[in-house]
């Protein structure tokens, strides 16, 4: 019998929930997948996966957790090392922590959002004349307060979590994707473990 894996996927507040529902509902189909919100508490990520594996007796994870760098550069808020021995050497876990990846967003997920600079700007009803695409560029040099002053400029406020879902709704997720190679090599690495990337691969060959 083959073994039965599964993707816990682990994201780090409501506008990463949001963001990421309609990134992974276009690239990973077909991918088993249990994702989990864990709103910043990096706790949760071994306590959530104890439980999910005491609960599905009968199955292997795959962990990745999405989080934001909080700045340009220095240490991410999670360590993955840290995560992978204890997953290796805690017994609650049962050896059936098949790997574990942390994927993160230099800044924040809302430097991300600024690969589609020009949604922004249509979604703000900016003048095409006040349009500037290369103040934006790098995006990693944006954050969420970049993204809210823009927002206040036009006349609107941008309040993270679940009520930028109709904001986000706006955005071209495939021009992000393709232009962003954090999210790019994350949805690779799930695509790859699962093996799912081969067999598409084979079907255009």
């Amino acid at each position: 019998m083959a073994r039965r894996e599964i993707a816990l996927i682990y994201l780090h507040g409501d506008t990463e929930e949001e963001f990421f529902r309609k990134v992974f509902d276009k690239y990973l189909k077909g991918i088993r997948r249990h994702i989990k919100n864990v709103k910043g508490d990096n706790r949760k990520v071994l306590s959530a996966t104890a439980y999910f594996i005491s609960e599905h007796s009968d199955v292997y994870v795959r962990v990745y957790c999405f989080l934001d760098r909080e700045s340009r550069y220095g240490t991410p808020p999670l360590s993955e090392s840290s995560l992978k021995n204890i997953f290796r050497s805690d017994s609650r876990f049962e050896k059936r922590v098949l790997s574990c990846n942390v994927i993160i967003a230099t800044q924040m997920i809302e430097s991300w959002f600024f690969y589609d600079i020009e949604g922004i700007y249509r979604y703000l009803s900016v003048p095409r004349r006040e349009r500037h695409i290369n103040k934006y560029r790098p995006p990693d040099k944006c954050s969420c307060n970049t993204l809210s002053k823009l927002f206040t400029r036009y006349g609107k406020a941008y309040i993270k979590g679940k009520k930028c879902a109709n904001f986000i709704d706006h955005l071209d997720i495939d021009k992000i994707y393709r232009n962003c190679p954090e999210l790019r090599d994350g949805i690779a690495l799930i695509l790859n473990h699962s093996g799912l990337s081969d067999r598409k691969q084979k079907k255009k060959n």
